[in-house]
């Protein structure tokens, strides 16, 4: 019976994580937003002495413009390892239209509807 009983909630815990694995979708929308908090908060706020002044106000407004071709280029660059149980996101990531903004390999775990960013190294 306690056999039974432990292979019950086993299988209860799998299928627990199989249902809450999220999906491309939900991995798009979470990097999309890293993204954006990435760009606001380092790139805008670290730009050179002389670009800094002139464009502080219109970072922000760069970044808000080019949102829409986030997703896209996020779907497009991120590989899914689905281990059903949770998922393995690999995204390649830069802007071209900003060169200021390196290149990054970004590594991610996705279990029970969260991720979990493990690695993000500047690409060579």
């Amino acid at each position: 019976l306690s056999a039974f009983i432990g292979m019950l909630l086993l299988t209860i815990a799998i299928a627990g994580l199989v249902v809450t694995n999220p999906g491309p979708d939900q991995y798009t929308r979470y990097m999309t937003d890293q993204a954006e908090i990435y760009l606001s908060q380092e790139v805008c706020t670290d730009l050179p002495a002389g670009l800094g002044g002139l464009l502080a106000n219109q970072c922000a407004e760069v970044v808000q413009s080019i949102q829409p071709q986030l997703e896209p280029l996020i779907r497009d660059r991120t590989e899914r390892l689905n281990f059903f149980i949770g998922s393995l996101y690999r995204t390649s990531i830069g802007l071209p239209e900003l060169p200021m903004v390196p290149e990054y390999t970004i590594e991610t775990i996705g279990i029970v509807n969260r991720f979990i960013l493990y690695r993000a190294a500047r690409s060579a």
